[in-house]
């Protein structure tokens, strides 16, 4: 666990959440340019990642005993971001077209129901209510070479004391499978930016 801030001009993830306990990130170079990889991860489907469904499906068993069906976006022919908003609490801080994709998420994921709350980003910004995780995920694109390297970021912050302690044993749970995700979209994302042609 670590703490840690910074001049929020340097990134959006600075940005939006420069202050955090919690932090993971991933990489991957791909051979494509950068505004076909950062299409590519916005399109991504559930069938595409071969992690996903089996993780979620056992991350979300508590949640689905008290609310049945809220992982039926996995079912679904729609981009894996879209079921993070509909199915996960999750929300839009930031995207760039051919750049930054940045998702908020705020909650209370150590509780039976999953409690997560929606906001606007500026209500986002202001958030400091005790009891709560406030987090982030974000991918981005930049040249690298021929190529483009295609970065992912986590990061999870809570508002006080109590929540940090709350937190840290679901994080310590979670947190590699989370990883598995990430590097799962990263993957599927490569693989669907390869198949079309450079421009």
């Amino acid at each position: 666990m670590r703490g840690h801030k910074t001049d929020p001009k340097m990134a959006s993830c600075d940005s939006w959440l420069p202050q955090y306990q919690w932090r993971t990130h991933h990489g991957r170079s791909v051979p494509a340019d950068p505004g076909v990889v950062a299409r590519a991860v916005r399109e991504v489907r559930p069938a595409e990642m071969y992690a996903l469904r089996p993780l979620v499906f056992v991350r979300s068993i508590p949640a689905r005993l008290t609310s049945p069906g809220e992982e039926r976006h996995l079912d679904r022919d729609a981009p894996v971001v879209d079921g993070l908003y509909e199915g996960v609490g999750a929300f839009q801080l930031q995207d760039d077209p051919g750049g930054d994709l940045v998702v908020g998420f705020v909650g209370q994921p150590w509780s039976l129901r999953q409690k997560w709350l929606t906001l606007t980003p500026d209500e986002y910004l202001e958030f400091d209510e005790p009891g709560h995780i406030k987090g982030l995920m974000a991918f981005s694109v930049a040249s690298q070479g021929a190529g483009t390297h295609l970065h992912t970021e986590t990061r999870v912050h809570g508002t006080d004391q109590a929540s940090v302690r709350r937190f840290r044993p679901y994080w310590l749970l979670i947190e590699p499978f989370s990883s598995l995700i990430r590097h799962d979209w990263l993957a599927a994302a490569a693989r669907r930016a390869g198949s079309r042609p450079r421009e």
